[in-house]
């Protein structure tokens, strides 16, 4: 994961193609359909000043179902190219 976070400080485009895939775009759907996005704004508003808790949190009630972590799975390999 430390890896991971590397590669995305170094590449932040790579963030932005993989966040427009199919995939990243069901991601998004996931992550603000409860409340229309306002808690990944304030996540990753968080996440932005260092305190990454509140987006590992969404990040992990996505993985608790079927679909999220498949789809997590995909999204990880993708960046990892």
């Amino acid at each position: 994961m430390q890896q991971l976070m590397q590669q995305v400080k170094n590449d932040p485009q790579m963030v932005q193609r993989v966040m427009q895939s199919p995939d990243g775009q069901k991601l998004m759907q996931l992550l603000t359909s409860s409340d229309n996005g306002a808690g990944l704004g304030h996540a990753a508003a968080s996440a932005g000043s260092g305190n990454t808790a509140q987006m590992v949190s969404m990040l992990k009630k996505v993985m608790q179902t079927t679909e999220g972590a498949a789809l997590l799975d995909r999204l990880s390999s993708q960046l990892q190219r």
